[in-house]
């Protein structure tokens, strides 16, 4: 059910942005994100190339698996890398970012928030059943369930709505349990008022804290080393690039 949380900010943000008109500063900032090689080091942003300059109306969720396949078999981000992410990005996009309430007085939270959260966020975006990643197992679950393409076109519709619902399979999921355990373990305050409503939804067992059978984690220990794995395709389509980075982004402030 966590893991869903997460997912469908990742969804919406990302859509969301598919048609946004950048600011020049906007298009340069995330431009330099994605061109960073530390950042691609941990984050692989050029990954997502693919949504940047491919059809809205195509299915997120082969880029999605390849940018999961490439982040989970990395190292980690390191504060710094992930605090230089967050400056860069909230200054060059604030008049954007300012839309959704946010001002520069702010970031140094932002990038206080992000180094806590990104361990655990990280665990979770790494999560494997079997040889398939969560991520891309409970995208194709989803996209099955709702009998729709996963695209950027549709998200906005399906999750920008309180008439969609979210199956069980996907909700209750093994993946999900798991998710759940880890953040339980994190940071149990977060969880703990909704426990009873999980209970109800997904069985007692689904906050035991225990980690199904089948169920991995595969983040590698360490940092990542620099990468030059870069591309200037990023500038073709801002409206594509902004969703693009937006999904990275938003799996790493979730």
């Amino acid at each position: 059910m966590l893991s869903s949380s997460f997912l469908t900010l990742t969804l919406l943000l990302a859509a969301s942005s598919a048609t946004a008109q950048l600011s020049s500063s906007c298009t340069t900032a995330l431009g330099a994100v994605a061109q960073n090689s530390d950042a691609n080091a941990c984050l692989s942003p050029s990954s997502l190339i693919s949504l940047a300059v491919g059809s809205a109306d195509t299915s997120i969720i082969d880029p999605i698996n390849t940018w999961v396949t490439n982040v989970c078999t990395r190292g980690a981000c390191s504060n710094d890398t992930l605090a230089d992410i967050v400056t860069n990005v909230t200054a060059g996009c604030s008049s954007e970012l300012g839309t959704l309430g946010f001002d520069s007085s702010q970031t140094s939270t932002v990038i206080s928030m992000v180094q806590e959260a990104y361990p655990t966020v990280r665990k979770v975006v790494c999560l494997k059943d079997g040889d398939t990643y969560c991520a891309t197992e409970t995208l194709n679950d989803l996209q099955t369930s709702l009998n729709t393409t996963l695209s950027l076109t549709n998200i906005v519709s399906l999750f920008g709505s309180d008439d969609t619902q979210i199956p069980s399979n996907v909700t209750c999921s093994d993946c999900s349990k798991a998710a759940y355990s880890i953040v339980k373990a994190d940071y149990p305050a977060l969880v703990s008022d909704d426990e009873s409503d999980i209970q109800d939804e997904c069985g007692v067992s689904f906050t035991d804290g225990s980690s199904p059978s089948g169920i991995s984690q595969t983040a590698p220990s360490g940092f990542a080393a620099a990468s030059t794995d870069n591309d200037s395709a990023w500038g073709f389509k801002t409206g594509g690039q902004f969703a693009a980075v937006s999904a990275f982004l938003a799996v790493l402030l979730a």
